[in-house]
C-alpha cells in the first residue's frame, strides 16, 4: 500500500473525505499519530481507513523557533530550556507552542521544523543547542 510507504518515509497523510483538520504521521517509535495542529494523539486505524483509496499527502505544519528560554528551576537548581514556536500550515499561522527541550526531538517528527528560518531569530549558541537537541 502506497500510504504505508509514505508514512514510513516520514510524510504526512490525510483522507480526502476527512472533515476535521489534521493529518497522520509516524513517530520515531513507529506509532502512527494524528496531529490536529495542536497536539498529537494515537491514531486508531479503522477498517474503512485501511481499505480507503482517498489517502493523499498533506503538508506538515511548519514550525519556526522564535526564541529559546533558559530558566533555572528553583527547587532543583538545574537549567530548564524551552523553545517558543510559531506554527504555520499552508500559509496560515495556527498557534504558538512552548516545547521543553527534552520533547523537541519527538515533536519534530509531527511537523517540519524550519531550522534555517529559526536561525534568523536565534543567536549562534541557541542554534547550536537546537541542533544538538535534535541530533540526540
Amino acid at each position: 500500500m502506497k500510504a504505508a510507504q509514505l508514512l514510513d518515509e516520514g510524510h504526512a497523510l490525510k483522507r480526502h473525505s476527512w472533515k476535521n483538520p489534521g493529518y497522520i504521521t509516524k513517530d520515531k517509535e513507529g506509532v502512527i499519530v494524528f496531529f490536529d495542529h495542536n497536539e498529537p494523539s494515537v491514531y486508531q486505524l479503522t477498517a474503512e481507513d485501511a481499505l480507503a483509496s482517498d489517502w493523499e499527502a498533506s503538508a506538515k505544519d511548519n514550525w519556526k523557533i522564535v526564541s529559546v528560554s533558559h530558566d533555572r528551576e528553583l527547587m532543583e537548581g538545574r537549567l530548564f530550556i524551552s523553545y517558543h514556536i510559531r506554527s504555520e500550515n499552508e500559509g496560515h499561522i495556527l498557534n504558538n507552542h512552548i516545547v521543553p527541550q527534552e520533547e523537541l526531538s519527538l515533536w519534530s517528527t509531527y511537523v517540519d521544523l524550519d531550522l534555517e528560518e529559526s536561525a534568523r531569530h536565534l543567536n549562534e549558541q541557541d542554534v547550536a543547542t537546537v541542533q544538538h537537541t535534535l541530533s540526540a
